[in-house]
């Protein structure tokens, strides 16, 4: 039963126990013709019923939407829909209210997101990187790491629809490298293999986020573009990279007079830096935290390998690894400075996105 049971858990992940030296599966502990797990899963998805009784409650332009992305999927036709749905609070109805109508229906639709966040609002959600196994080092001629053979590529074959939101934040190889394995596993060479895809998004909180009227020219395609549809941000909102310095500039220009202000909640959480690597987050932090008033202190991790015992792995080579899915070594805190907990939630559920 154990066995079964972290087979049926790397399934879900397009693994199988023999690829970890297990034992294999005796043969009358599988089920031939049982229906996949990862099918069962997402046949008992449960629909609230506010979202079944969703569709007279949607507006004039989201009704319109709703019966036209519905009639594709009743005939089984072929079609690439984008929701432009600014706010997003109505696009995130409108595509509950759609899949509680096919769910209703007894039809599988996979309901993905770029982010794990908008991921748990959506039933049964999961990361558009989870669900398709996109790999995390996108390349323009990249491929999803899905098996055809596998439980997951059945999956695929079976659903009625595909929803991907926030689909403008993602990298424009993933699309494309999603295109290809539905393609290949769907035989079939309609845009994303014949599936319907219903991506969404608002081009007007593509990162960085710029407050004021900028975002809303690009999002209306109004801002003038370089070659390859490149904007060229204005000097107003952009601090010119010159040495080290201009990061201490940056700072400053958050968070001025730092020091004056370590105290005072409203000024901290109205002001943050976002920087796409945790060796940037690092570095900031050291910046930071020396400005911020007050004694600092040293939190260090303890680090060491289970099983161990000819001592193999010295503590300073396990104090230097520094991975993403790991906390640093040396945690600097002072009184008053704000922390932020990043968790993974369930990642049975596909609420992971690596934090």
């Amino acid at each position: 039963m154990l066995l079964k049971d972290l087979n049926e858990l790397l399934n879900r992940h397009g693994k199988k126990i023999e690829d970890y030296d297990l034992p294999s599966l005796p043969p009358n502990t599988i089920d031939r013709g049982a229906v996949p797990s990862i099918i069962q899963e997402k046949l008992a998805v449960n629909t609230p019923n506010e979202d079944i009784e969703s569709v007279a409650k949607l507006n004039n332009d989201q009704m319109s939407a709703f019966n036209t992305i519905m009639n594709v999927i009743i005939q089984k036709h072929s079609k690439v829909f984008f929701v432009d749905g600014p706010g997003g609070i109505g696009k995130t109805f409108l595509y509950r209210t759609l899949m509680a109508s096919l769910i209703s229906r007894g039809e599988i639709i996979l309901a993905t997101a770029s982010s794990g966040i908008a991921a748990t609002l959506l039933p049964g959600g999961r990361t558009a990187h989870s669900r398709f196994k996109i790999p995390i080092d996108i390349q323009p001629s990249s491929i999803c790491g899905i098996q055809k053979q596998k439980d997951l590529a059945n999956l695929i074959r079976v659903d009625a629809a595909i929803i991907w939101d926030e689909a403008p934040m993602t990298n424009k190889n993933c699309l494309e490298a999603l295109d290809r394995s539905l393609q290949d596993i769907c035989s079939n060479s309609a845009p994303f293999g014949g599936k319907v895809l219903i991506m969404g998004g608002d081009f007007r909180q593509v990162l960085p986020v710029v407050r004021k009227e900028f975002l809303i020219c690009i999002g209306d395609d109004v801002e003038p573009t370089k070659p390859d549809d490149m904007v060229k941000l204005p000097l107003h909102i952009a601090i010119p990279w010159e040495c080290e310095h201009s990061i201490q500039v940056l700072i400053q220009h958050i968070s001025p007079n730092l020091e004056l202000h370590g105290w005072d909640a409203p000024y901290m959480v109205q002001r943050a830096i976002l920087t796409p690597t945790n060796d940037d987050v690092q570095k900031l932090n050291d910046m930071i935290i020396d400005q911020f008033p007050g004694e600092e202190h040293n939190l260090l991790l303890f680090d060491e390998v289970e099983g161990d015992n000819h001592n193999l792995y010295q503590q300073e080579f396990l104090n230097s690894i520094a991975q993403g899915s790991l906390p640093p070594h040396i945690l600097k805190i002072k009184k008053d400075a704000p922390l932020m907990l990043l968790r993974n939630l369930d990642p049975r559920y596909g609420l992971c996105n690596g934090t």
